[in-house]
């Protein structure tokens, strides 16, 4: 089985977005040693708006120039190590400035089919221009923000035309509709494949876009008691080392404690416990693929122990790749 691991390299979107330090830097380089320590390397969606945002107010202010160093450093050596960089994006950076001491996050404006398709068009093709300039690769892959990326067919076009082969965005049996998120998995192919043509939901033999779904899992309330009980207890090895807090979801709190939640399977804090089940349901439905996703923002010390251990556990069993590794056709 092929096995990819995949962090979406973003701040936060609430008030705090958090430090750059803290959310993207800190977490980022303790994911890359484990990197050199197991040969692993991994996939970073990179929120390439706030790329441009940087690019755009590191001549205004002095802590965005400072910010805009440590990251490009960052990203260009993610790259030079053999990481896969690829494009992740999160619109409302459009609406979204900073004021010198903080961003300031419009997210009114959330998801790519809240813009009009002229806008959508330049959106795509220039996040694509910049996130080349600043990795010197080809940009071949995608993540939408949010899991925010149906209708597909109003983005459909500008995506083939800045050569976007591949997309990860779904995940089997997610659904959330609140707030300023849209997205609705619940009716998708059993595969850990395919491909499609105008909706990512719907397989189409002859489609030109690949889909690698995001693996998931049913994690039931005594799960999240568990999560939310581990943090207030034991900070120091299950609180994030971002320090940013996240745009609101309303009701998704209530659902997880209530009624439990089918989500993306996660390297992110104590989600990171339920890979190794994740990977065996995978392996019994016969599928040759598990994406699985994370965020530095998220990363926990507990998390990170605990993705080493699963590296070397599967790495005589299974291969660990890329994006970049899959061949297209």
């Amino acid at each position: 089985m092929n096995l990819f691991l995949t962090y979406d390299y973003e701040l936060f979107f609430g008030a705090p977005t958090g430090s750059v330090e803290k959310c993207l830097i800190e977490p980022t380089n303790l994911l890359r040693e484990i990197s050199k320590r197991t040969g692993v390397k991994m996939v970073f969606f990179v929120d390439t708006g706030y790329l441009k945002q940087l690019e755009n107010f590191r001549s205004k202010f002095p802590k965005v120039e400072t910010e805009y160093q440590l990251v490009k450093q960052q990203i260009e050596t993610l790259v030079a190590e053999g990481h896969d960089c690829q494009l992740h994006i999160h619109p409302h950076w459009e609406d979204s400035f900073h004021t010198g001491e903080n961003w300031q996050m419009v997210t009114d404006r959330y998801k790519l089919v809240d813009f009009s398709d002229q806008e959508i068009d330049q959106i795509v093709t220039e996040y694509a221009e910049i996130l080349g300039r600043w990795t010197n690769r080809p940009i071949q892959s995608y993540r939408a923000g949010g899991w925010c990326l149906q209708p597909f067919n109003r983005i459909q076009k500008s995506l083939k035309k800045i050569g976007i082969q591949l997309d990860s965005t779904v995940f089997g049996g997610g659904k959330f509709t609140a707030g300023n998120y849209y997205y609705d998995f619940t009716s998708i192919p059993s595969k850990s494949t395919w491909r499609f043509s105008d909706d990512l939901c719907v397989e189409d033999v002859k489609g030109e876009f690949l889909e690698y779904p995001i693996s998931n899992y049913y994690y039931s309330v005594f799960f999240f008691w568990r999560l939310f009980l581990l943090g207030r207890l034991q900070p120091h090895l299950h609180k994030p080392i971002g320090d940013g807090y996240p745009m609101p979801s309303p009701g998704l709190r209530k659902t997880m404690l209530t009624k439990g939640m089918r989500l993306s399977a996660s390297m992110d804090g104590y989600f990171v416990t339920k890979l190794n089940q994740v990977v065996k349901a995978n392996q019994k439905r016969g599928f040759n693929e598990t994406v699985i996703l994370g965020h530095p923002k998220a990363c926990t010390i507990f998390a990170l122990k605990k993705l080493e251990k699963f590296i070397l556990a599967h790495q005589n069993k299974h291969q660990f790749i890329t994006f970049q590794d899959v061949g297209f056709n």
